[in-house]
């Protein structure tokens, strides 16, 4: 239970805390080494640019080494550079976070610099469906005569720094459609969803994500009551993340329950209104998130970034979300910000508190 590191939470609710982590917590529970080696053996050599301040880029890399699996380390993240190396050492395996997997599909890179690869692992945050559809086109897990090929494999990792890293994992397939919006917990990690009263949700209701692992108990670094309601009686951690679960048991996130927007008695989820924006094909990157309202308590809004070269007025963006969007959760306003201005943390987390102190004010 020796505290031997401490890795800091993203900060993109409030500010960052450390979170004291023990032996255990970074080196115990490793089944999620089990299922990576499905996919990835000793022949792979994995591309990992992720910031070593971050409990992902360690995570990762442990799995690595339990499965023995080759890493490719690269001090930061640069497209331009990625593809260099990917093309030069033939990786096979890229392991980032959403915003790296954007900016290498917005790059519209050759196939042919990507061929080798055989599996993008993504984590830490919620990868776009529109962004998963691109990166199939890239790689192949397998080679077939006369030119054919499988798709790669997309791995959709879960966790928190408090867990000491992954704890479920999700397998996109090209052949089984919205595979990818599910995930499952990595053993001996345990998942239930409860209601505001800690009672377990029924099959396909909302409730909190809640996790837990054998000898895993965190805490906050110099705990100033940080840590106070991280964890519940019998040991689970409170994640703050909107889940569900289908009959089979596999689990859908559907966002953090501080990115749940209440708007005159309706429930707006931040992730779904992402969703219909960032199927605009003008349309790179999205944050949604909610606005104080005299009469409805929250309205939703979103704020914009383009891609290159193209224009299109806020009008036309939220008609196009009337269009597919139940009225009540379509956005009242959307702003277009100038490209790369959208707020993040070093991890590529979109920080929504700064969009709403940005535009808090604007709404009558």
């Amino acid at each position: 239970k020796t505290t031997i590191a401490v890795f800091h939470t993203s900060g993109t609710s409030g500010f960052p805390k450390g979170a004291a982590l023990s032996s255990n917590a970074l080196l115990g529970g490793r089944s999620s080494t089990v299922l990576a080696s499905f996919f990835l053996g000793h022949r792979d050599l994995a591309l990992i640019a992720l910031p070593w301040s971050h409990i992902m880029a360690i995570s990762i890399a442990l799995n690595g080494l339990v499965a023995g699996v080759r890493g490719c380390l690269l001090d930061r993240f640069d497209v331009d550079r990625a593809l260099d190396v990917i093309e030069r050492f033939g990786i096979t395996a890229v392991v980032g976070v959403p915003e790296m997997f954007t900016r290498i599909v917005n790059s519209n890179p050759d196939p042919a610099r990507l061929k080798s690869i055989r599996v993008w692992l993504s984590a830490s945050d919620h990868l776009p469906s529109e962004i998963r559809d691109k990166l199939r086109q890239y790689g192949g897990l397998v080679r077939l005569p006369f030119g054919r090929r499988i798709p790669p494999v997309l791995l959709n990792g879960y966790g928190m720094v408090e867990l000491g890293g992954l704890a479920m994992m999700g397998v996109d397939l090209s052949f089984m459609p919205g595979s990818g919006d599910f995930c499952f917990p990595v053993p001996p990690f345990q998942v239930r969803i409860v209601d505001d009263d800690g009672r377990e949700v029924k099959t396909g209701q909302v409730g909190e994500l809640q996790i837990r692992r054998g000898g895993l108990r965190p805490h906050y670094w110099k705990d100033k009551g940080d840590s106070q309601g991280l964890l519940t009686a019998d040991g689970f951690i409170r994640t703050g993340d909107l889940a569900t679960r289908n009959g089979l048991g596999f689990i859908r996130l559907v966002g953090r329950s501080k990115d749940v927007i209440k708007s005159g008695g309706y429930s707006i989820y931040a992730r779904e209104l992402e969703e219909a924006v960032l199927a605009h094909p003008m349309v790179a990157r999205a944050a949604a998130f909610g606005l104080p309202h005299k009469e409805k308590g929250e309205i939703a809004v979103a704020a914009v970034e383009l891609y290159p070269g193209v224009s299109i007025g806020e009008s036309e963006l939220v008609d196009w979300c009337r269009q597919n969007l139940a009225a009540y959760k379509a956005p009242r306003r959307i702003w277009i910000l100038d490209a790369g201005s959208m707020p993040q943390n070093h991890n590529g987390k979109t920080l929504r508190r700064e969009l709403r102190e940005r535009f808090t004010g604007e709404i009558h």
